[in-house]
């Protein structure tokens, strides 16, 4: 019996060890230690919180949070598109809408220089030239339609501003349609689009006036521009041919606007109140000064221009000056009129929508 019994004995110790070292070795290493060292994971060091849970199971356990970008799954479609648009110059918005434009507008009728071609206390058009530029740049005008703009006048403009400012037609249609031209701040201004109407002159003869979209380089706008030089009475009454071409006014600026594109109409019209209240009831434009219709009628303002600026409804006129000194200094026989202009932010048509996403709009 006896080596059963030490067989026991010894088993019994075996077993007693092996139960004291078990609980050394839990005391010393965690059973979440114990798995990290087996995976090969690293822990961070013990704290005060993972402390108090040992003891405490309610209480928090603490983690290490790693804070970054949020990651979006992106869709195969989507940047097949994104990389095809890319290549073409398009950049991804999150919306259509551009941001607004505010630039000088004018209208300024020259005194052409076959009028002041012999005496008359004016100075030659090309000279006279000097001070009206220095007018467009101290108003800091972006866009102008200039009346009387005679091919010698033309020239003198080119040689100080054609670098910096463009024309249409200038002399692209010949000596006669440069007469009334726009110009523009080539820094501000893209040619989109140029054209000309005819409308009745002395004796009903049709001449071009021109119309030209332009967009605008800081906001991606398009405007119109339309500038024209109605028929003065200086050949006889010409009432009759201003209200013909005040008609064919109205039409173009409700054709061209019908898409909701705003436009801007200078021009001297030869007519204060004839024209204003036909032009503005018929088209919706409202005057630089002030000038609108309604329902209840045509509303002027104290004192009107034969010069005028006008802006379909959506555009916003502010500080109109009619500066006189063009008349003391005998730059012209017309006052120079201005006004800042501001066309409010609106979706840029040349946006393609990206279902879904956003907008691919063209870089700026």
């Amino acid at each position: 019996m006896w080596p059963f019994a030490l067989l026991a004995s010894i088993a019994l110790i075996a077993c007693s060890l092996a139960l004291v070292l078990r609980t050394s070795n839990e005391t010393e290493m965690p059973k979440i230690d114990r798995a990290a060292s087996l995976t090969s994971i690293k822990r961070p060091a013990d704290r005060a919180q993972d402390t108090a849970r040992g003891a405490n199971r309610s209480a928090a356990l603490g983690y290490d949070v790693l804070r970054g970008v949020r990651l979006r799954p992106v869709h195969p479609a989507f940047y097949a598109l994104k990389t095809k648009m890319t290549a073409r110059g398009y950049v991804f918005r999150k919306s259509a809408k551009g941001s607004s434009a505010t630039f000088g507008v004018s209208s300024f009728n020259l005194l052409g220089a076959g009028h002041t071609a012999g005496a008359g206390g004016y100075a030659p058009g090309a000279s006279r030239m000097h001070g009206a530029v220095g007018l467009l740049l101290a108003h800091d005008v972006s866009v102008a339609g200039l009346q009387e703009f005679q091919e010698e006048q033309y020239h003198a403009f080119e040689a100080m501003l054609g670098g910096s400012y463009a024309a249409y037609p200038g002399l692209t249609l010949g000596v006669q349609p440069v007469q009334n031209s726009i110009v523009w701040r080539r820094a501000d201004w893209t040619l989109v689009e140029a054209h000309t109407v005819a409308v009745p002159y002395f004796g009903g003869n049709r001449v071009p006036m021109p119309y030209v979209k332009l967009r605008n380089v800081h906001s991606g706008q398009e405007v119109w521009f339309y500038n024209s030089h109605n028929p003065a009475d200086a050949h006889g009454p010409a009432g009759h041919w201003r209200a013909i071409a005040t008609s064919i006014e109205v039409n173009l600026a409700r054709q061209l606007t019908a898409d909701g594109t705003p436009m801007i109409v200078t021009g001297d019209m030869n007519d204060r109140e004839p024209f204003a209240c036909p032009f503005s009831s018929g088209s919706g434009f409202r005057s630089a000064d002030g000038v609108y219709s309604d329902a209840s009628g045509c509303h002027l303002v104290p004192r009107t221009n034969v010069d005028w600026v006008f802006g379909s409804p959506s555009l916003q006129f502010s500080g109109f000056v009619t500066d006189r000194s063009s008349q003391s200094r005998r730059i012209s026989d017309h006052p120079f009129v201005s006004a800042r202009v501001t066309v409010p932010a609106s979706n840029d048509p040349r946006c393609h929508r990206a279902l879904g996403f956003g907008w691919f709009c063209p870089r700026r």
